[in-house]
């Protein structure tokens, strides 16, 4: 268990020992590195249908300790990362070093960053970020902006069902309720995302990116299977894991949204 230090004591721990007992580093963790192997070969697909390939550059907006920029760098990609957590990015630069790959990475506020409008890129990543935020529209037409003409913009969301299920799941009624009530909103109570939340349909996620000028839309699901039956790629044995892997992308998204705990939404730029 991890554990919860008061903020001042976590503070001084990152600053003087990069170190925090409490931190989720999704780049560690064994089920999420199987998780990210869908958003890259999702990623990957659509790249090599494009036509970009290696060492076309990629930005990874809201990084964390690097679960995708390292990826994306062994395969050869150049990669930035940005994050508003520096103890996250020195993470994440040990975890490059150790896989003998380089990456850029900066610390800075996603918008502010992105709005700098330095530097654009042939692909785009935002990964589970953009439903934590009520600006989310904002920063979605500020990761359109970065996308370089021809590239992809590649953006998860989360689906109406997850909400309404996770709260079903903890017995928070009032919570499913608002859910179904309204596509945007905060709720309170038992809830892994308790909080602000909003959710789309596929519909209106293909109709948001076509109002920034993006073309080729298609809804993907992430994390269908292990969701749904509760058993995570770490408790199936290796084989199983692959076999996992290959359902999981052979699903596609149902209409009306997909039953799965994120939609990755990957579109083109003309």
């Amino acid at each position: 268990m991890a554990l919860a230090l008061p903020r001042p004591v976590k503070k001084l721990l990152r600053a003087v020992a990069n170190y925090d007992p409490g931190y989720y580093d999704m780049h560690d963790d064994v089920d999420e590195s199987w998780f990210a192997r869908l958003y890259l070969e999702r990623i990957r697909r659509r790249a090599e249908e494009a036509g970009i390939a290696p060492p076309a550059t990629v930005l990874e907006a809201g990084c964390q300790a690097g679960r995708l920029v390292v990826p994306l760098a062994r395969l050869g990609f150049a990669v930035t990362g940005i994050d508003t957590s520096g103890f996250a990015l020195r993470r994440a630069r040990v975890h490059a070093r150790s896989a003998g790959v380089a990456a850029r990475f900066i610390k800075g506020d996603l918008l502010k960053v992105l709005r700098s409008g330095r530097h654009r890129y042939d692909i785009v990543v935002c990964a589970e970020v953009l439903y934590l935020s009520p600006r989310y529209r904002e920063m979605l037409a500020a990761l359109a902006g970065a996308v370089k003409p021809g590239g992809l913009l590649c953006v998860s969301h989360r689906p109406k069902t997850y909400y309404l299920l996770e709260a079903l799941r903890h017995g928070n009624v009032e919570a499913a309720r608002r859910v179904l009530a309204s596509s945007e909103g905060r709720f309170d109570g038992p809830h892994p995302e308790r909080g602000y939340y909003n959710w789309q349909t596929d519909e209106e996620l293909r109709a948001l990116y076509r109002e920034l000028g993006l073309e080729g839309v298609a809804v993907y699901p992430i994390d269908q299977t292990a969701w749904l039956s509760g058993v995570a790629p770490s408790q199936l044995a290796e084989r199983a894991r692959r076999l996992w892997l290959d359902a999981e992308l052979s699903l596609e998204s149902e209409e009306g949204g997909p039953c799965a705990r994120y939609a990755l939404v990957i579109a083109s730029k003309t």
